[in-house]
């Protein structure tokens, strides 16, 4: 399919520092998982990480949930490096929603959390208030889009939840357009994303999403879906976006690879780790295979 937008997609687990993502979602054990995974990597990188929830979500019940999805954090609970928040910056369901204050907000807590000897601070935000009576979306799209360059400037990472269940989808379109980068609806979800000549694949390639990846690689690269879709073959491929490609897939794309015609060429956007196994596969036999690491 063709992205919409320059939005990235990325595992949770590929959150760097001063990242802004949103996160639609539909299932909630699946958000739960990805809260523990993404809390997780932030208590190991020595940041702060606050879970901005819904006000029925009280700290007891946010540490049940992440210690059913495997991930004990007593201890970062106890230390104060992991708090939960009820509350919701810049908004009053009588005054209404004040973008200034919450990016204040924001600042605010990225300088106390350095201040305490975090090395960043790390955020989830239901977005669930936003879908309240009186809520201005054009006001929330402008903010959502403003937030990304200050994120960035203080390192602060962020991933904004909105429900799919309760925002429309033509909301939901603006909203994944407002940030850089969209995480994956669940952990070890894969997904491709075709943007003009270049096909774009994210998340986790192995057994479980293998039947997925070989479609989508053998449709793009011997041309069998341009009847159907009216693409052309692609002549860039990024798994940069990939946490991890098993040996299966990465023979696949070398044997693909090698049945192009000799004077095509197929770039492969790579990590230093998924290049090691694609040449483990053959790629230095296969002239119509150029890896790009970076």
């Amino acid at each position: 399919m063709d992205a919409s937008s320059a939005t990235r997609t990325v595992s949770v687990t590929r959150m760097n520092a001063g990242d802004h993502a949103c996160l639609g979602f539909d299932d909630d054990e699946d958000r739960w998982e990805l809260r523990a995974a993404y809390t997780d990597i932030g208590l190991s990188r020595g940041e702060q990480v606050m879970l901005f929830t819904d006000p029925a979500t009280t700290p007891a019940i946010a540490a049940e949930q992440l210690r059913a999805a495997g991930f004990p954090f007593e201890e970062a609970f106890h230390d104060g490096q992991l708090v939960v928040v009820n509350e919701v910056p810049g908004y009053d369901p009588d005054s209404g929603f004040d973008p200034a204050e919450r990016a204040r907000t924001w600042v605010e807590l990225t300088e106390q959390a350095r201040h305490k000897g975090f090395s960043g601070l790390r955020v989830v935000g239901d977005m669930g208030w936003a879908a309240e009576p009186g809520v201005d979306h054009d006001l929330l799209v402008a903010y959502e889009t403003g937030l990304s360059p200050l994120f960035a400037e203080i390192g602060f990472t962020a991933v904004c939840e909105y429900d799919r269940r309760r925002f429309g989808d033509d909301l939901l379109r603006r909203i994944r357009r407002a940030h850089p980068k969209k995480v994956l609806h669940r952990l070890g979800a894969l997904e491709v994303v075709r943007t003009g000549g270049e096909l774009r694949i994210a998340g986790d390639a192995d057994l479980c999403t293998r039947e997925e990846f070989t479609t989508a690689l053998t449709h793009a690269l011997t041309g069998s879906a341009r009847p159907i879709t009216g693409h052309a073959r692609p002549t860039a491929l990024d798994l940069s976006e990939l946490c991890f490609i098993d040996v299966h897939s990465a023979a696949l794309l070398v044997r693909l690879a090698r049945g192009l015609p000799r004077d095509q060429r197929i770039t492969v956007r790579v990590r230093r780790a998924q290049s090691k196994v694609i040449r483990l596969c053959g790629a230095a036999e296969v002239p119509q295979l150029v890896l790009a690491e970076g």
